[in-house]
């Protein structure tokens, strides 16, 4: 069967996932909650996880960010 989402690590040595669309993080300290808002990514924060979506009119696009 042939993976729907391709992912990659982080290159920053931290915890989560790059997808396609954005990139999923788990932090280990700083706790966090609330929406971001930002010029290329919209970030999700809940406690300690983060989830950062790509916009659609963003500055910079990601192109292919997950390899």
């Amino acid at each position: 069967m042939a993976k729907l989402v391709k992912t990659a690590g982080l290159n920053d040595g931290t915890q989560g996932k790059r997808f396609s669309w954005g990139l999923y993080r788990k932090r280990a300290v700083k706790s966090r909650w609330g929406i971001t808002t930002g010029p290329t990514m919209t970030g999700i924060h809940a406690g300690r996880r983060s989830l950062y979506v790509e916009r659609k009119a963003a500055v910079r696009h990601l192109y292919h960010f997950a390899g």
